[in-house]
């Protein structure tokens, strides 16, 4: 079902790597210079629905998940990104390309710290703007909202 969407998109994306989770999708991992300009080419193709995008914790790498669908033919496939700089991740926006990205972004940023760059409102979502830390990562500690017993 997806081996041509796979040979065009390994002509031209030499950094992308594939696994077929299950029969239903297709998953496709990019390296973040390549990100952009693969999220570009799979709406040309008619992935029209952004349904999901998360951030992600590896232990070692932050990254995002983003799930999408092309809602004339039903074909639905995940984009895996990893970023190894902790400590200041970086990936486009990719708000031009699908709206509902605009608010999965700034949740991201918001809990884990990754900024999108050139986004139109990168300020935190549900944090309040003196909040110290992103708490969905692996690493982060508050001990005054930690309950011990």
């Amino acid at each position: 079902m997806y081996n041509e969407l796979k040979a065009d998109i390994e002509n031209q994306f030499d950094q992308a790597s594939f696994d077929e989770e299950t029969a239903k999708y297709l998953i496709i991992e990019i390296a973040p210079d390549q990100y952009l300009a693969l999220m570009e080419n799979l709406r040309n193709k008619g992935f029209d629905y952004l349904f999901s995008m998360t951030g992600m914790d590896w232990g070692k790498e932050l990254g995002v998940t983003n799930h999408l669908e092309n809602t004339q033919t039903g074909q639905m496939l995940m984009v895996k990104v990893k970023l190894a700089d902790r400590d200041n991740p970086e990936l486009p926006t990719i708000e031009k390309i699908w709206k509902t990205a605009h608010l999965h972004e700034r949740e991201i940023y918001d809990l884990f710290g990754i900024n999108f760059k050139g986004h139109s409102v990168m300020k935190r979502l549900l944090l309040s703007e003196d909040w110290e830390g992103y708490p969905m990562r692996k690493d982060w500690h508050d001990e005054t909202k930690m309950i011990i017993r």
